[in-house]
C-alpha cells in the first residue's frame, strides 16, 4: 500500500510541472502529460481527480489494467480516453462524476427510463382523475412496517373496509417503510390515504399479552384417568369464533369432520364412547387431522386432547398423585407472548456418547428434546385460539450408524380454542422402559451355587405417559386493547 502512495507521489510531481496556461478560455493548469504502462485503472483516474479537484467516485466493480501515453492534453478530455480505453463509461450529475463498469451503467440507464415513465404515467393518472396526489407520514406504535405495508396492499386477508385482496392503493400510490423511525410515507389520492389512515388506527392497537403455563407431567398410565380428564366432548353449537365454522373434537381414532357451510357436524363416537352434542362439559373446540388421530401420515404421536380441572385443583391433584409415586412434573415453565407470536417451550436432555477415530475418543451429545411451540390469539367471545406444534427428538442408541446414534423424530400439529384461565390436556405420548437389576449381601452373594440364597433380581418393565397441560391466560391489567 505504501509502494502504491510512493508511486501517485512521483506520478504527480512529473504531471504539476507540466501544467500551463491553455487555450479556449480553460486554465493550463487542467493539462496534464503521463506515461503509463500497465496501471491500475483506479490510480489513473485517481491522478485525475487530484489534477482537476473534482469530484469522482469509482465503483468497486471497477477494474483492470491500462497502458496509454499522453502529452500535454486537457484532464477532461484525458479522463474521456481512459474511460473508453478501460471499457468503462461516465455518469455526471451536478458536481459529482461516477465512473462504472459498462454493465453499471446499462442499469443506470434502464432504471432512469422507469422512473421517468413511472412519472409520466403518474402524472397523467392525475391529470385524469383531475386530483392530485398527497404525501402523508404515519408513525406506527406496535405494528411493524412491513406488516402493514402487506396490509395495505391486500397482502392480509380481510379488512373493516372489505378490500382484502384489491388493497388500498390506486394504481400508481406508493408506500415506503421507514424501518428506524416505524413509520410509513404513504403517497397517493386524498380519499385514499385518508382510508389508509383510518385502517392504521383500526389496526395499531396496543396487543393482547397472553401468559402461556405449561406443565409437562411423567406418569403411569392410569394417570389421566385419576385425575378425571375428560377426552374428547365437545358441543355441537355454531362457534362464533370461527367465523360460521363448526369445530368437533373426537377422542379416539376416528375421524373428526368439519363443516364450512356453518351447519352443525356430524362426528363418530369416539373410544371412549362419547358422542360429540351430548353436552357443553368442555369449553373449548379442536381440529385433529384423521390421519393424526389414527398415527397415520398426519403425524406419529398419536394426540389426543382433553380438558383438566380448573387450574387450582389441577395443582392439587397432581401433588396428591406425586406424592402417591403416580406420577411427576418434570417442569413448569412458564412463557409470555402477545397475539399471534410464537412461544418456544422445551424440556430435555443431552445424552453423552462416545466416537472412535484414529485420533482418538471423543464426547459428543445426542439431543433428546421434548419441544412445544404455542401461537396463540385471542378471539371477540373470550375464546383463545391456540396453534401448537409438538415436537419430540428421542436418540436411538439400538440402530447407530458408525457408533452415532440416530435421532428418532415425531411431531403432530392441532389447533384448540379454550377459554381464558382454562386447561387444555395433550396426551398419548407413550415411554417404555425395559431393564434388569441384581441386589444382595455383599461377598456371599457371589458364592457358587449358595449364592442366591443372598441375592434377588428384579426386572423393570414399565410403560409411562406424559401429559401436557397448557393454561392460557390474557394479561388484561398489563394489556387492554382500546377502542
Amino acid at each position: 500500500m505504501t509502494r502504491k502512495r510512493v508511486v501517485l507521489f512521483f506520478l504527480l510531481l512529473l504531471i504539476i510541472p507540466l501544467l500551463c496556461f491553455g487555450q479556449s478560455g480553460r486554465k493550463a493548469s487542467s493539462k496534464v502529460s503521463f506515461d503509463f504502462m500497465d496501471a491500475d485503472v483506479r490510480n489513473v483516474v485517481r491522478i485525475l481527480a487530484e489534477v482537476s479537484s473534482k469530484n469522482i467516485i469509482i465503483s468497486d466493480a471497477v477494474k483492470g489494467k491500462i497502458t496509454m501515453k499522453l502529452d500535454n492534453v486537457y484532464w477532461d478530455e484525458a479522463l474521456d480516453l481512459v474511460i473508453e480505453t478501460a471499457g468503462l463509461r461516465k455518469i455526471e450529475a451536478d458536481t459529482v462524476i461516477r465512473i462504472v463498469t459498462g454493465k453499471e451503467f446499462e442499469d443506470e440507464t434502464k432504471r432512469r427510463l422507469t422512473e421517468r415513465e413511472s412519472f409520466r404515467k403518474d402524472r397523467l393518472e392525475r391529470q385524469k382523475m383531475g386530483e392530485e396526489f398527497i404525501t402523508e407520514t404515519i408513525y406506527l406504535s406496535y405494528v411493524s412496517p412491513a406488516d402493514m405495508e402487506k396490509m395495505l396492499k391486500g397482502g392480509e386477508a380481510s379488512t373493516a373496509a372489505g378490500q382484502a385482496k384489491k388493497g388500498f392503493l390506486s394504481e400508481y400510490g406508493q408506500i415506503t417503510q421507514v424501518q428506524w423511525n416505524n413509520a410509513l410515507i404513504v403517497k397517493d389520492t386524498k380519499e385514499n390515504v385518508a382510508n389508509m389512515v383510518r385502517i392504521i388506527r383500526e389496526h395499531d392497537k396496543k396487543p393482547n399479552q397472553i401468559q402461556i403455563d405449561c406443565k409437562i407431567v411423567q406418569a403411569v398410565t392410569n394417570f389421566s384417568r385419576e385425575l378425571g380428564i375428560q377426552w374428547g366432548m365437545a358441543s355441537s353449537q355454531t362457534s362464533k369464533a370461527l367465523g360460521n365454522k363448526e369445530v368437533l373434537i373426537s377422542g379416539g381414532r376416528y375421524a373428526t369432520t368439519v363443516s364450512d357451510t356453518g351447519t352443525t357436524v356430524e362426528s363418530t363416537v369416539d373410544l371412549l364412547g362419547f358422542r360429540p352434542g351430548s353436552g357443553s362439559a368442555i369449553p373449548y373446540n379442536v381440529n385433529l387431522p384423521a390421519a393424526v388421530l389414527g398415527g397415520g401420515a398426519g403425524g406419529t404421536l398419536g394426540f389426543f386432547i382433553g380438558s383438566a380441572a380448573d387450574s387450582f385443583q389441577l395443582d392439587v391433584q397432581l401433588s396428591a398423585l406425586e406424592d402417591e409415586g403416580k406420577g411427576r412434573i418434570l417442569s413448569n415453565p412458564k412463557v409470555i407472548t402477545t397475539d399471534n407470536k410464537k412461544a418456544i417451550i422445551q424440556q430435555g436432555k443431552s445424552i453423552p456418547y462416545k466416537t472412535y477415530s484414529q485420533s482418538g475418543t471423543q464426547t459428543q451429545f445426542a439431543e433428546a428434546v421434548l419441544g412445544l411451540e404455542v401461537t396463540p390469539s385471542v378471539t371477540k367471545d373470550g375464546f383463545i385460539r391456540l396453534e401448537i406444534l409438538a415436537k419430540k427428538d428421542q436418540a436411538d442408541f439400538v440402530n447407530t450408524s458408525e457408533g452415532v446414534p440416530t435421532i428418532d423424530k415425531k411431531q403432530a400439529s392441532t389447533l384448540l380454542y379454550v377459554k381464558d384461565g382454562e386447561t387444555a390436556v395433550i396426551g398419548g405420548i407413550y415411554e417404555r422402559e425395559e431393564g434388569s437389576s441384581e441386589n444382595g449381601i455383599p461377598g456371599l452373594k457371589n458364592i457358587p451355587l449358595l449364592g442366591w440364597l443372598f441375592k434377588k433380581q428384579a426386572t423393570l418393565d414399565q410403560r409411562t405417559e406424559l401429559l401436557i397441560f397448557i393454561t392460557p391466560r390474557v394479561i388484561k391489567n398489563l394489556y387492554n386493547n382500546e377502542g
